[in-house]
Formats: structure tokens, C-alpha cells, sequence
């Protein structure tokens, strides 16, 4: 979605900053973000970014690196 886009449920969004980089924020249902990408040079990597989260998120592995006292 674009700025001028709205909707809901969950979505990815595509957000260019002032220094025209990108980056890529994952919304829930609510509109709230979940996750935010690191900043890419061009649009194209964040939409490379959000093909690899789809294709590859289901299968990666949970790494809990918190500490457990």
C-alpha cells in the first residue's frame, strides 16, 4: 500500500523517508506495526524485501535469545 492508500488488515507497506530510502513495515489488523525493515536504497529492494519475508518466513526457525532467569 501507499500512503494514499487505506485499508485493512494485515499489510505491507512501503515507506519512503526524507533521505530517499526505503523501508518496509508490517501492519497487523489493527493498523498497528509489527515489524520494520532496515532502509534500502531503492524501492525495488524493499519490494525484493517483502517476496523474501512471503517465501521464506514460513519455514524459518523461532531463535528466543532473551534471557531466562
Amino acid at each position: 500500500m501507499t500512503k494514499d492508500e487505506t485499508g485493512s488488515g494485515y499489510r505491507f507497506e512501503i515507506v519512503e523517508t526524507k533521505s530517499c530510502e526505503h523501508f518496509v513495515r508490517f501492519k497487523a489488523a489493527n493498523g498497528e506495526p509489527m515489524v520494520q525493515s532496515e532502509a534500502y536504497a531503492s524501492k525495488a529492494s524493499a519490494k525484493n524485501c517483502i517476496e523474501s519475508v512471503k517465501k521464506n518466513a514460513p519455514a524459518a526457525p523461532v531463535e528466543d535469545e532473551t534471557v531466562t532467569v
